[in-house]
């Protein structure tokens, strides 16, 4: 049935098996037929829904298209965004002077490890990041220790150059798990500020590392890179010799154990020392010749994509400076899980062979766009101790609340909510527009678990932000979950429901009993349940009077709920009443149930209704009578096999009595008019004198009495309901060929 202003089914047609049709005539595919006429008629029109756009699976993210997160050229004379760190001998080539307080400490590139040449001329602008001068044994990197938001992919662009010495070593790009506080990077040498080496640690909370190797130490697993790793996870260079000219992705890794190998661009070669040679389509550094301006033609831009699938596809393009763009030089489907949030690095490292090292123009955006305020929940535990803990009643959960203004305008005031963290505090009120300094900020809160949160085994709860434009909109975020484990408790609720009768009549009134009992050895705060009377409502009118022994019970809309607390031992008691329409136009069964969503609650069931008694059978309307007491007992027996399958919710069902009928009196016979002789045993007839009558003999009494009229009646009404369904056929058949001819 399509009830009035509601919306028309959409009509799919799927095709089928091949079938014989239906005959000419037969019923076979006169119902169909009808119920589509039918649809059509209520709705006028049917439509074809249009075929949904999905993404190729392991589609390339296109760069670009999302929202920006970060954006720093290294080009001036300072780096305004604090988050950013240097370390050793990096440095700002554009700087002249000490960095500006608030900003970034990077300062200029004037000191003895910093100034062997070439390198481009201190505090000239626009200049570079400088990881290392040509010297040798040098190490220098930034770090950039503030949170990204991950739920949107990260795409990464930036500019290398690496120039001016003999080819060593390379440059390390990493991403690391946002929650660990990034103050140092990993080994250096071969493992390029990532990975570890001997017994340097890698970098803390490692997820993916890039190294854009033009030595090639990073390919191959030994000074212990690559630590504890599966077989199948180590690298394919299986002797201490470098692949030179290489990009190679390594995985998650704490200290000195993982950081494995996953993919590179290599191919074998049994002619190479190290059995395999470089498949990149140009080289990672610039050699200086004729014609060669230095550092410009050393630019490589790098692109890193990384999307936002729980298990993430990565993929490495690279623009080698030669007229042809990005070209992808490697893509693999990560296996382990991605950060929330990330944090990010470069370093950049020399040996006994060296070169220049410079970064540019790096740009950090999500792969597809986020909400104008973004927003990230997480747990603040540290990655460096191992796995998340198992959180238990009582014990503290720390949450962070990454907040990120994607947005061309600043955000003011902003803050964040969460029903379970009453304590958020965040460092600024404001937000900057999106990419710069101040377009993010992390709040904290903590939540102390409680015995409720304890019964399914973990916690969950959601938070949402809000801000406000310059015009004074509203700015919501997306809501952002977070989920920990802790340890289980089961509480032991039982409810119990009874009526003070099994049977009513119209006007009477029906009282209702729910109890609730803590039986378990824990508290239950809160404890909650409702009482349905959505089944009781049709025949019924509640009064009003529900109170109760423990706690607070309300009505909302058509149903009693009830909250409080329960203690162990301790239990509630809720009545109210009901009273009967009189008449009752309902479907004469008051359905109550009572439910809540506490896990491991049971039902205690009422006691067995005693056996309704059976009325002496009337003369008149036996029929009626005994379809009435079979549509009773039908009902009972459909109540109790609901409270025996459904514990909770508690069932407590009351029939409506319905009043017999009145019997129709009999006629008495009229004058002048014969009574017909019942139907017996044939006697002798009497002799009748002859006589002249005009009066007719009354019509025989056909068999079943007043019940043929009824029967004639239907059958009237199906060759009806036939002949309609015959003339819409026709009519059908005439406008489908009325269509055919136009």
């Amino acid at each position: 049935m399509i009830r009035p202003g509601s919306r028309c089914p959409r009509l799919r047609f799927r095709p089928g098996p091949r079938h014989p049709g239906p005959r000419a005539g037969s019923r076979a595919g006169a119902a169909p037929l009808t119920a589509a006429l039918a649809v059509l008629a209520l709705c006028g029109s049917f439509v074809l829904p249009a075929a949904a756009s999905v993404p190729r699976p392991g589609a390339k993210p296109r760069a670009g298209s999302g929202s920006v997160l970060l954006d720093e050229t290294f080009q001036g004379s300072s780096i305004a965004d604090p988050g950013f760190m240097p370390l050793d001998t990096a440095c700002l080539t554009g700087a002249s002077g000490p960095p500006p307080a608030g900003e970034s400490t990077t300062g200029p590139c004037t000191a003895a490890d910093q100034t062997t040449p070439p390198v481009p001329t201190p505090g000239v602008t626009p200049g570079w990041l400088q990881l290392t001068d040509q010297g040798n044994y040098r190490v220098g990197a930034m770090l950039y220790n503030r949170p990204l938001p991950g739920n949107g992919g990260l795409v990464v662009t930036f500019d290398q150059y690496q120039y001016g010495g003999n080819g060593a070593d390379g440059i390390g790009f990493f991403l690391v798990n946002g929650a660990v506080d990034l103050t140092t990077a990993g080994a250096d040498g071969g493992s390029l500020g990532y990975a570890q080496r001997n017994n340097d640690n890698g970098v803390d909370g490692g997820y993916l590392g890039i190294g854009l190797d033009a030595y090639g130490n990073f390919a191959n697993d030994f000074e212990n890179r690559g630590n504890g790793c599966p077989a199948g996870s180590r690298s394919p260079v299986s002797v201490n010799e470098p692949v030179t000219d290489t990009v190679t992705l390594r995985g998650p890794g704490q200290g000195l154990d993982g950081y494995c190998y996953l993919d590179s661009a290599l191919t074998p070669d049994p002619g190479k020392p190290s059995g395999f040679v470089s498949t990149l389509p140009g080289n990672l550094r610039q050699s200086a010749g004729p014609g060669i301006t230095l550092p410009d033609d050393a630019r490589r831009r790098v692109m890193l994509t990384v999307s936002p699938d729980p298990e993430p596809l990565v993929t490495v393009d690279i623009d080698f400076n030669d007229g042809k763009g990005y070209q992808q030089v490697l893509q693999y489907q990560m296996t382990d899980p991605a950060p929330a949030t990330y944090k990010f690095g470069f370093s950049g490292s020399t040996g006994g062979l060296s070169d220049t090292h410079l970064i540019r123009n790096i740009q950090e955006s999500s792969v597809v766009p986020l909400d104008q305020l973004n927003l990230v929940k997480t747990v603040d535990w540290d990655p460096t101790r191992g796995t998340v803990p198992t959180y238990q009643v009582g014990d503290t959960v720390p949450y962070k609340f990454l907040v990120t203004n994607t947005g061309a305008e600043p955000l003011d005031p902003v803050s964040v909510t969460d029903p379970l963290v009453t304590d958020i505090v965040c460092p600024s009120t404001a937000l900057g527009p999106k990419g710069s300094p101040t377009s993010s900020m992390e709040c904290t809160g903590t939540h102390v678990v409680t015995v409720n949160d304890s019964f399914t085994g973990e916690l969950t709860n959601t938070a949402v932000a809000h801000g406000t434009d310059p015009s004074g909109g509203l700015v919501p975020s997306n809501p952002s979950s977070a989920t920990v484990d802790v340890v289980r408790l089961t509480p032991e609720l039982v409810l119990s429901k009874t009526a003070s009768t099994t049977e009513a009549k119209p006007g009477d009134t029906v009282s209702y009993t729910v109890t609730a009992t803590n039986t378990g050895a824990i508290p239950i705060d809160p404890a909650d349940f409702t009482d349905d009377l959505s089944g009781v409502l049709d025949d019924a009118d509640y009064n009003g009077d529900a109170t109760a022994t423990v706690g607070t019970v309300v009505p909302v809309g058509k149903t009693l709920e009830w909250t409080g607390t329960l203690n162990p031992g301790e239990s509630t008691t809720i009545t109210y009443s009901v009273t009967v329409h009189d008449p009752d136009q309902g479907d004469h069964l008051l359905h109550n149930a009572v439910n809540t969503t506490i896990p491991g609650t049971t039902c205690t069931p009422p006691p067995p209704a005693p056996a309704p008694a059976v009325a002496a059978t009337p003369t008149t309307g036996a029929g009626t009578h005994r379809a009435s007491r079979a549509t009773t007992e039908a009902r009972t027996d459909r109540a109790s096999r609901a409270r025996r399958a459904l514990t909770p919710p508690c069932i407590a069902d009351v029939t409506v009595a319905q009043p017999n009928p009145t019997p129709t009196p009999t006629p008495s016979p009229s004058t002048g008019v014969p009574t017909p002789t019942p139907t017996g045993t044939p006697t002798t007839p009497a002799p009748t004198p002859t006589s002249t009558s005009t009066t007719p003999a009354p019509a025989p009494t056909p068999p079943g009495g007043g019940n043929l009229a009824a029967t004639g009646f239907a059958a009237a009404g199906v060759l009806g309901a036939a002949a309609l369904a015959v003339a819409c056929g026709v009519l059908l058949t005439t406008r489908r060929r009325g269509r055919h001819n136009s």
